[in-house]
């Protein structure tokens, strides 16, 4: 079916041409068999007309071979015998070197043409042979004439090139016979050409044994001759049927022919008394007569070859015509259909052409075009006349929905003018309109309200609130034109601290209630002409118009937060929650977006200085919003220029005085500036999110350090501790950050440590406890930084789950002074033995303050009386080197009494008490 629609929306002009291809495509089959026979006819003809050629010429060579042959034989023969050349011409009447003098006349010429039959690019293997055959004849000619060749040397010489001879012989005949199945008449072509070369080599082999008999060593018996003879006149009686007349002069000449002379039956040259026995004017008689009868065999062959030839030229030329008129006959036909095609498709193209033009105005909505010419076949013109009749509906359609669509209410023209049903659809269609443009604007109205409204407070939402302060903005006159009094418009963004907590310790249906009571407490303490929104989550602004003194609107502030910080009873549930406000005042040009903005950087650096407090946008803070701007901006080359550094701060054994392992810091070396403290760019990197690529790298390198150590086998279960954000624990992927960094360097995970402050593991529990629990299972120590600084950090220490607990330096630094804070550490210290968790006592920076971290019992001990941050170099000296400090002494002095831990320094000197 899908290839049926397909085929079905091609054009007409390709149906046309598919039609004509169909008998055009059985014409061309056709044609290209029979252009393909007749290619195979001539390439054969032309392999017959080659290998003919060389057969001819290949035989045309035996006579004047053989005639070269005898006559050489004959000369090395007498200068053999030491005989008198002039003497043997005058006694036997036969001049030799006359003879082959003539002969090589005819031998060129039969090496000549028979070398031209050879000289195609397939045969040139071959051509090399016969000049090499030729070469090796006239040297031994000159040698036989110069009496320098011997019986033996000419002999080979002449049966190595009859041999090659009758080889070529063999071979074009293989070629001839294997051409015979392209066509019956070269069946007798062939036949008749091997009956003509039958002919010459029975003369030529009768002429051999006759010289043989003549010149040769212990010569051939009578009856060789005899047998030769039949064999040639049985060659002759079958060559008949190529030309009788030529054969019956040839059988007359050879029944001419003298006999050989009685008592010829040994060798006539052996001596020169031989010469007075025999009858040589018989001998040379017999002689020239076979030769003489030789060159009659040569010419008939050259004739008989050179018909045969004349002939396959014919068949070739006639496959040469049926190819060329073939290929006339399909070009006719193919010119034929396409003239054809051209006049069908011209018949239909140019009115089908107007309609699918046509067409495509009415689908774009071009409904006013003139009617299209009744043109082309009869069915393309009720096509055609079909359209001008939809077209002229759809126009008029048009007319009345465009009436329609300027109706007030639904009140539209007479539609009476529609022909038939289109009439009737659209008076109902009129009539639903009505209808349904009375429920779109209540729905709009109603869709209208709602956009604007929070759905939880009933408060107007964000987008009402930029609505309300884009108006606002527009009627604020402009610079220059203001006259009498001058009041401004302030924007207050207030931001609930601690509302977190309410979700996460009662509920969010608890929160819900909450956020009711706060919008409602906001809404009774403003004036009717003052804007309060909420923003979203626990965020609300509250537009303040009409403000003559802009130091009202910091008294403001502070009222909405005593407001917000009454209790809040919610079942029998009591609690309280605190709030935050930054305040800005809107100035002619400003937009409503960046007002917002400046208010909630406002209340940023109201929560930064510690919340529960008012602060106003000014010129100080956009000053310091545009350097923490900058600041990101450099933070971010920073990381990705490596300019981040990592400094370690020893830890300390309070048992031994041993380093036990480290803090991993960073520090950025700003170029230009040197380094810069970490106070001013952890924030940025935290609210910017540019936090996790930093403790990317932090993580990374720490455990590069630990990988180090471990290879070069130093610092055994020394571990290295590294800070991680809240947002890194709570937003970002901590676990797949910390599995690249240890596959990344190969170290150890049991000497890696991870610091978290309290503050950061209770803004979501339930997530830092499962991350915490992710990285617990892979060997990673966990610890809360800055313990005791919470208000709930008692009630979450059993929860999370934690390996180490730091104590804040603030409770070591007055734990000697102040009771209360000893209450604290000791109860720290507690708690973390009941659970088994390590104790570190941070900010450790005087003597008292050390011994009482060891009275107290806390495991390990770091502040700068030990060490400071430092370069990991420096870090290795102090962590590899000597004791921080000999605890034996500390106790003694102290006054603690005698030591009763076991674990002591190693051997050697005690040393003094770090200064730095």
């Amino acid at each position: 079916m899908l290839v049926s629609r397909r085929l079905g929306g091609l054009p007409l002009a390709v149906y046309v041409v598919a039609l004509l291809l169909i008998p055009l495509l059985g014409v061309g089959i056709f044609s290209f068999r029979e252009i393909e026979r007749n290619n195979e006819s001539a390439n054969a003809a032309s392999s017959l007309s080659e290998a003919s050629a060389i057969h001819a010429s290949a035989a045309s060579l035996l006579v004047p071979l053989e005639v070269d042959r005898v006559a050489s034989l004959g000369l090395v023969r007498i200068h053999e015998l030491g005989l008198d050349p002039d003497l043997v011409k005058s006694m036997l009447g036969l001049d030799l070197d006359a003879l082959v003098a003539e002969n090589d006349v005819r031998l060129d010429a039969a090496f000549d043409a028979l070398e031209a039959s050879l000289a195609s690019p397939d045969t040139v293997e071959r051509s090399e042979d016969v000049v090499a055959i030729r070469e090796l004849i006239e040297t031994e000619g000159a040698r036989s004439a110069d009496g320098m060749a011997t019986f033996e040397t000419v002999e080979r010489s002449f049966e190595n090139a009859f041999s090659y001879v009758e080889s070529l012989l063999s071979r074009s005949n293989s070629t001839l016979l294997d051409a015979e199945y392209v066509a019956p008449e070269a069946i007798a072509l062939v036949r008749r050409l091997n009956l003509v070369v039958d002919v010459i080599l029975t003369a030529r082999q009768e002429a051999e044994t006759f010289g043989s008999i003549v010149f040769g060593e212990g010569a051939s018996a009578p009856s060789d001759m005899m047998s030769d003879g039949i064999r040639h006149v049985d060659a002759l009686d079958a060559a008949s049927s190529v030309d009788p007349v030529a054969i019956t002069q040839l059988r007359n000449v050879y029944s001419d022919l003298p006999a050989m002379p009685e008592g010829l039956d040994s060798t006539p040259f052996d001596s020169m008394e031989s010469l007075a026995s025999v009858d040589f004017d018989s001998i040379t008689d017999a002689l020239l007569g076979h030769i003489e009868y030789l060159e009659l065999v040569a010419e008939f062959s050259v004739d008989r070859a050179d018909a045969v030839s004349g002939e396959v030229d014919d068949w070739a030329r006639n496959a040469s015509d049926r190819n060329r008129s073939t290929l006339l006959f399909f070009a006719a036909v193919g010119l034929a259909s396409l003239a054809f095609g051209l006049v069908v498709i011209r018949s239909f193209a140019k009115p089908l052409n107007a309609l699918c033009d046509q067409a495509e105005r009415i689908s774009s909505g071009e409904l006013s075009a003139d009617p299209l010419e009744l043109a082309g076949p009869s069915d393309v013109r009720k096509v055609t006349g079909a359209i001008n009749d939809m077209a002229s509906t759809l126009a008029l359609v048009d007319d009345h929905m465009q009436a329609l669509a300027v109706a007030e209410n639904g009140e539209g023209p007479e539609l009476q003018d529609l022909p038939g049903h289109v009439g009737a659809s659209m008076r109902t269609s009129m009539e639903r309109v009505t209808a349904l443009t009375a429920r779109l604007q209540a729905s709009e109205a109603r869709l209208a309200e709602e956009a604007r409204i929070d759905n939880l407070t009933g408060l107007p939402n964000r987008f009402a609130v930029l609505e309300y302060l884009d108006r606002e903005l527009r009627s604020l006159p402009k610079p220059g034109m203001t006259s009498g009094k001058v009041t401004s418009t302030g924007v207050m963004f207030v931001d609930i601290d601690g509302f977190k907590s309410v979700n996460d310790t009662h509920g969010h249906a608890v929160g819900d209630v909450v956020l009711r009571e706060i919008a409602q407490r906001l809404s009774g303490s403003i004036r009717e002409i003052d804007f309060v929104a909420r923003l979203g989550g626990d965020e609300f602004l509250i537009v303040i118009s009409d403000v003559a003194d802009t130091g009202n609107l910091i008294t403001f502030g502070e009222r909405m937060i005593e407001q917000v910080e009454q209790p809040y009873v919610v079942g029998e549930q009591l609690f309280g929650v605190s709030a935050s406000v930054g305040v800005t005042v809107i100035e002619p040009g400003d937009h409503s977006m960046s007002a917002v903005e400046r208010a909630d950087a406002a209340v940023y650096q109201a929560k930064r200085r510690g919340r529960r407090r008012v602060e106003m946008f000014d010129k100080e803070l956009q000053r310091s919003i545009e350097q923490q701007a900058e600041l990101e901006l450099a933070l971010r080359q920073a990381i990705q220029h490596d300019e981040l550094r990592i400094y370690l701060q020893p830890l300390a054994d309070m048992t031994t005085g041993h380093a036990a392992g480290a803090e991993a810091l960073v520090r950025w070396e700003r170029p230009g500036v040197g380094l810069v403290p970490p106070a001013d760019f952890i924030p940025i990197a935290e609210r910017s999110g540019l936090i996790f690529e930093l403790e990317r790298w932090v993580l990374e390198a720490a455990c590069r350090c630990i990988a180090e150590w471990t290879l070069a086998g130093r610092g055994a279960g020394m571990r290295l501790a590294v800070n991680i954000s809240g947002r890194h624990l709570i937003e970002g992927e901590l676990v797949a950050d910390l599995d690249a960094a240890l596959a990344a360097t190969g170290a150890d995970p049991g000497l890696l440590e991870i610091e978290l402050t309290e503050s950061q593991l209770l803004d979501d529990v339930e997530r830092a406890s499962d991350v915490l629990a992710a990285v617990r299972s892979r060997g990673v120590k966990v610890a809360i930084d800055d313990f005791g600084t919470g208000y709930s950090s008692m009630t979450y220490l059993q929860k999370l789950p934690v390996d180490v607990v730091k104590i804040d330096r603030s409770f070591i630094a007055t734990a000697t002074a102040n009771e209360f804070d000893s209450t604290i550490v000791e109860s720290v210290v507690t708690i973390g033995r009941a659970l088994s968790l390590d104790i570190v006592a941070e900010g450790i920076e005087t003597f008292d303050q050390l011994a009482y971290a060891i009275e107290a019992g806390v495991t390990l001990g770091q502040g700068f009386l030990f060490a400071r941050p430092m370069p990991v170099g420096e870090a290795e000296s102090i962590l590899f080197g000597p004791p921080l400090f000999d605890a034996e002494r500390v106790r003694r002095e102290a006054g603690l009494g005698p030591v009763p831990w076991s674990a002591l320094p190693p051997a050697g000197a005690p040393i003094d008490l770090p200064v730095n």
